[in-house]
């Protein structure tokens, strides 16, 4: 029996210098994707501005050993909320049943997630992830405190005395603003947020700003999960597809946030 995708995400990076003031540039590009939505028979349901920080890094051996065998190992602090970290374990790839595959399991409670990502010009990928929420930071030193929170990396036969470090000493200040919900049915919420990556608080430019969107699949009466409806993925994909004709607005250097931490620096 396949792993259900229980959500898709559209993910499209933006041309920074559009986000010197955050503020105007959230609200034109608010204005553009409404047109656009409204041409692909959809309606904006709630406008929003809501933002939220956090300081976000990556973390691997030295060799980049989780990174060449496709995993990363993000670490969040969460700037306004109770439980102060998040440690999330990824696996990402454009195979499916390979994905859906790996052990993704924790010795802590945490929030397993199995979701199609949509990038340019419409590529999927799929990723399986464990997300991991503490008000107390776990030892991230070696690959065995790694495996001690999630065993299944043992199967990579890294040396468990293997340092962990984060990538490229890289730490961003990350700004994410909630941008609106809609929809192109009657039955699924689509939500919309715009991200943006700051070296420091101060810092005027974003380093990346990147703008996606996501729908949940629905469930059925008994609670299992349905098909994503026709009009939610039909209205999902000529927006996506309007989106990257407004070349402007775009920045084609890389293709996504991780990417730019772990491949580009």
């Amino acid at each position: 029996m396949k792993v259900p995708i229980t959500s898709r995400e559209y993910k499209l990076m933006l041309n920074s210098d559009r986000f010197g003031d955050r503020n105007k540039g959230a609200e034109s590009f608010l204005n553009l994707i409404d047109l656009l939505i409204r041409k692909q028979g959809g309606s904006i349901l709630e406008k929003q501005d809501k933002e939220e920080r956090r300081h976000t890094s990556y973390l691997d051996t030295p060799e980049f050993a989780l990174g060449q065998n496709r995993f990363s190992l993000r670490l969040r602090e969460e700037a306004e909320e109770a439980k102060d970290f998040q440690i999330n374990l990824k696996y990402r790839d454009s195979a499916r049943d390979i994905s859906a595959a790996q052990d993704l399991s924790s010795s802590q409670k945490g929030k397993i997630k199995f979701e199609e990502d949509i990038l340019p010009p419409f590529a999927s990928k799929f990723s399986h992830s464990n997300s991991i929420e503490t008000s107390a930071l776990p030892p991230l030193k070696t690959i065995k405190d790694v495996t001690s929170l999630f065993p299944g990396i043992a199967r990579l036969d890294i040396d468990e005395d293997t340092p962990i470090k984060t990538v490229n000493d890289f730490r961003v200040l990350e700004v994410v603003r909630k941008l609106c919900k809609f929809q192109f049915d009657k039955t699924e919420t689509v939500k919309a947020s715009l991200s943006f990556w700051y070296l420091t608080e101060d810092t005027h430019w974003p380093l990346v700003s990147e703008f996606s969107f996501d729908y949940d699949a629905a469930k059925n009466e008994e609670g299992d999960l349905k098909e994503f409806s026709h009009e939610v993925v039909e209205g999902a994909k000529g927006f996506f597809s309007a989106l990257q004709n407004q070349t402007g607005w775009l920045d084609l250097t890389t293709t996504t946030k991780t990417a730019f931490a772990l491949e580009v620096l």
